[in-house]
């Protein structure tokens, strides 16, 4: 039988932000939108950019439940591929916001800048999937 790991505490507190975070950005940036750039971009990125991890959250979700019922991988290697993908998700999610922030001008930086929340969604996921092993059922 193997032991259960202890959950990391950034996929603790990933868990507990949940979609409040998403939703905080897309407000601020509905706000920065509303003042820097057109109302109708402004309303549509961030809709959309919300709508976006909440999408990826989910579809990520499907793929990752397949381990839950047919133990693909072996447990422990499960957990490190949910803590890679966090981690990635992570790095691209400040590659995209910098790189828009510093290398972007006008409504190109605010759309990327907007749109770097997306990877969240698969932070959130794999946050979410942790510890969500296969057991085998004998019958």
């Amino acid at each position: 039988m193997e032991m259960q790991l202890k959950t990391p505490k950034y996929l603790l507190v990933t868990q507990e932000l949940g979609f409040k975070l998403p939703l905080a950005w897309c407000l601020s940036a509905l706000t920065i939108g509303i003042l820097i750039q057109e109302i109708a971009a402004a309303i549509f990125i961030s809709s959309a950019s919300l709508f976006l991890v909440w999408l990826t959250s989910k579809l990520a979700s499907f793929f990752f439940s397949f381990q839950e019922h047919s133990g693909i991988l072996k447990n422990h290697i499960y957990d490190n591929v949910l803590k890679a993908i966090w981690f990635v998700s992570l790095f691209g999610l400040l590659i995209n916001f910098f790189k828009s922030l510093l290398f972007n001008v006008g409504s190109e930086a605010f759309l990327g800048c907007v749109f770097s929340i997306v990877y969240f969604g698969f932070m959130l996921s794999a946050s979410n999937r942790w510890g969500m092993h296969f057991v085998e059922k004998r019958v």
